[in-house]
């Protein structure tokens, strides 16, 4: 019995001490169980051996966390940039203004000013900048639109005026009726349409009318024939041109394309009368020429 209970002792000492070993394995590897585990990691200090132990994070630790956590998302954002939706709707409103632009200048209307602020549209829309790209747009888009509705308006009023003076008598009731729809087309600030009205109804009663260059809304000349003797500042002197000998530097500016000297005139040529001038424009334009 005594044996027995020897032998049984010497295998539980046996047994130990395998154990023993196995902890201790070379390579530092652990065999002890994943609660002993858990255990031994709850005594690391931290936030989170904090959590594991039932303890709470203070509202300052909270926010601090949060904030270290965010701050690398934070740095790594790029510029706003525009979408492609607004950017394909800019290059939209650029092509729209450009083409006014054309139309303008088929009908010698040079636009420097607009043309300028399209290309710096452009450079918006490459620049990912949709809202600036429009903004400029919309400014050159307003500003040949302006000039090309003094055009029409003054052509829509000088055939309205020969056929008031000249043909009213001649004219059917329908002709007349028509010739009240351009007229009231004109006061509503529709010069387009108004000029196409009347256009038609010229055809009809005065196909062979010959008119002088079309003059703007207010009376003002659009286009002016220089003739022998002319100069620019003799020109802008002109009552029906700007009244101001000194405001030469803005026909020059918007005829570069005709005239190479400011004191070489071409008689015959036709030169353009630009009628939306800014203030700051005629401030430069008064400056230069003093």
């Amino acid at each position: 019995m005594r044996s027995v209970e020897k032998t049984g002792l010497w295998l539980a000492l046996m047994l130990t001490g395998v154990l023993a070993g196995c902890a201790s394995m070379p390579g530092g590897e652990s065999v002890l169980e994943p609660e002993s585990q858990a255990a031994e990691g709850r005594s690391a200090t931290g936030p989170e051996s904090m959590a594991a132990e039932g303890e709470s994070a203070t509202p300052a630790e909270d926010d601090a966390a949060e904030a270290l956590a965010e701050a690398p998302a934070a740095a790594s954002v790029p510029a706003p940039r525009s979408s492609t939706l607004a950017l394909a709707e800019a290059r939209g409103d650029i092509d729209a203004a450009m083409a006014d632009v054309r139309m303008a200048e088929a009908r010698g209307m040079p636009q420097p000013e607009a043309k300028a602020r399209l290309q710096q549209a452009r450079e918006a829309v490459d620049a990912g900048d949709a809202t600036q790209a429009r903004k400029l747009a919309g400014e050159a888009g307003t500003r040949v639109r302006a000039a090309l509705n003094d055009r029409y308006a003054g052509m829509a009023q000088q055939r309205i005026a020969l056929l008031r003076d000249e043909y009213s008598g001649k004219m059917s009731s329908t002709q007349r009726m028509r010739l009240d729809s351009a007229e009231s087309a004109l006061k509503a600030g529709q010069s387009e349409v108004a000029l196409m009205l009347v256009s038609a109804l010229v055809g009809e009663v005065a196909p062979d009318a010959v008119f002088k260059p079309p003059v703007t809304s207010d009376g003002k000349l659009a286009q002016v024939t220089v003739r022998e003797g002319d100069t620019l500042s003799a020109i802008t002197a002109r009552a029906e041109v700007y009244g101001n000998a000194d405001l030469w530097p803005l026909l020059l500016k918007a005829n570069r394309d005709k005239l190479q000297r400011v004191d070489e005139v071409p008689v015959g040529i036709e030169l353009v009368i630009p009628r939306n001038a800014s203030q700051e424009e005629i401030k430069e334009a008064l400056a230069q020429a003093r």
